[in-house]
């Protein structure tokens, strides 16, 4: 903090960017009249303020957002500078509004920690509500990684990182998850000199306690660029730490490549982004970059929230390591990981459904096009005709429905359904199934007397209905398993 000296018109301190897509977020040149700026007669007619508030001489405006206006003011009691944060005046017509106003200045006063924003005050003035930061010289660091010719060194990426992650665990441990983590609010502290000092994260405007209501999707908020998966979901889902550890590996992307991940103009195009476009790794910008530093992106990427770090503090301890030139905990993406997405959220779910109502009824057809090629072929021996009644008996009761059953689940996984169980039974059933079937390949004994006797339509008939089954059963597992996810899972 520098409060000695006049601040420049160029310095950037604590602003209330809503990010890149915000439009609200103006210059100082372009706000020359201070309070006069805000158009609110009901609030600002006092003429007494006269530039003042609570004892704090405003200066000049320097950002606004979503739900403030920041100014740099002049503390005349102490004799420094600070920057004071102003409800914006439809804030503060909006109770709920300016209860998060407040909540957001009694987040960041609980938190104690120099990676964070600190808070000197906070009071009411005639309707007008405020708080109070330290001035802080410096540049965000989006602003920063804008005018930049080329992406950060790996290195140098991972030693800003460990700063932000650690700050963000710090206000984890205190119950606040900040759920807006991205470049615009995050300083880029400066010495006089114009070095870089140390990263600060600013704006608990979206902040949320754990153990509240309000940290949950019963609203969109962050930013469509960085906000986790399960974020982007309407309806009562949680949002726990392990969303901002997301907003942190969509950061490192950026700073690693010079782009995010994915770029949703918009939350409707976030929503649909988020859950169905793949995730590139680093990597593919950027070659050079180590496996290490890939693994440990991907991981903070996960659509999973169960399949990220366990907390910031994993992350930060993940990257000291990959600094060390010790092996890393995080592990791209496997075989089984990537066929999973491809079920979950890939079309891979809808085509094995398809094949699943495929199979069943062509396998209903093999078997009664074989079992009319026997009676045709041996319509004139005594015996065959003792087994008719068995085999209309057979497909009536047992192979119809248990085809439509097997049909009607494929369908299911059609429409991605969350009913595991059904398809978890339905799959092991015809894996028992494609077992009795096989049998009958290797047995002089068949499921069916039709077929007892005659090696070449037994054959010709079970070598196609075991292995389908046998099909059948594991895409049903698989089936089973992603509904299961998709039942239990935020994303």
């Amino acid at each position: 903090m520098d409060n000695g000296t006049e601040p420049k018109q160029g310095d950037s301190i604590t602003r209330d960017d809503t990010d890149v897509d915000s439009k609200a977020t103006v210059s100082s040149s372009q706000s020359s009249h201070l309070l006069g700026a805000i158009e609110s007669p009901q609030i600002w007619s006092a003429q007494h303020l006269r530039g003042h508030v609570g004892g704090y001489e405003l200066v000049r405006e320097i950002g606004r957002g979503g739900f403030g206006i920041v100014y740099l003011a002049r503390d005349e009691k102490l004799k420094r500078n600070v920057a004071i944060k102003i409800a914006r005046p439809e804030i503060v017509r909006d109770v709920a509004a300016i209860r998060r106003f407040q909540d957001e200045a009694q987040s960041a006063a609980r938190l104690d920690h120099p990676g964070i924003i600190s808070i000197y005050d906070s009071g009411e003035q005639d309707d007008l509500h405020y708080y109070v930061m330290p001035y802080l010289i410096g540049q965000h660091l989006g602003d920063w990684l804008a005018n930049q010719s080329s992406p950060m060194p790996e290195v140098e990426a991972a030693q800003w990182m460990i700063q932000i992650a650690n700050a963000v665990q710090y206000g984890h441990e205190a119950g606040i998850i900040h759920r807006d983590l991205k470049p615009q609010n995050i300083l880029m502290q400066q010495s006089p000199s114009g070095e870089l000092r140390k990263p600060v994260v600013l704006d608990f405007g979206l902040c949320a306690n754990t153990e509240s209501t309000v940290a949950t999707t019963t609203r969109i908020a962050g930013t469509p660029r960085y906000i986790a998966p399960e974020q982007a979901m309407f309806g009562n889902r949680r949002i726990t730490p392990k969303s901002d550890v997301y907003s942190l590996g969509v950061m490192l992307y950026q700073m690693l490549t010079g782009t995010t991940p994915l770029a949703p103009d918009s939350f409707a195009e976030a929503v649909l982004m988020l859950h169905h476009s793949q995730i590139d790794g680093p990597q593919k910008h950027r070659p050079e970059l180590s496996d290490a530093m890939q693994a440990i992106c991907l991981k903070c990427l996960r659509r999973d929230p169960d399949s990220r770090y366990e907390s910031a503090a994993a992350f930060e301890a993940d990257l000291q390591r990959m600094l060390e030139g010790r092996p890393v905990e995080a592990k791209c993406p496997g075989i089984l990981e990537r066929f999973g997405y491809e079920l979950y959220h890939g079309p891979l779910e809808r085509i094995f459904g398809w094949a699943i109502i495929a199979i069943n009824f062509l396998i209903w057809a093999w078997a009664a096009i074989g079992g009319l090629l026997v009676w045709q072929r041996h319509s004139n021996e005594p015996q065959l005709a003792e087994t008719l009644p068995e085999f209309i008996f057979f497909v009536v009761l047992v192979v119809v429905p248990f085809h439509l059953l097997g049909a009607h689940a494929g369908s299911l996984m059609v429409r991605g359904t969350k009913h595991y169980r059904w398809l978890a039974f339905m799959g092991l059933v015809s894996l028992v199934w494609s077992g009795i079937q096989a049998t009958n390949l290797f047995t002089s004994g068949t499921t069916l007397k039709i077929y007892e006797g005659r090696v070449l339509a037994t054959t010709l008939v079970f070598l196609v209905i075991a292995p389908a089954f046998f099909a059948q059963g594991c895409m049903l597992v698989a089936g089973a398993w992603t509904a299961w996810r998709r039942n239990r899972s935020n994303v």
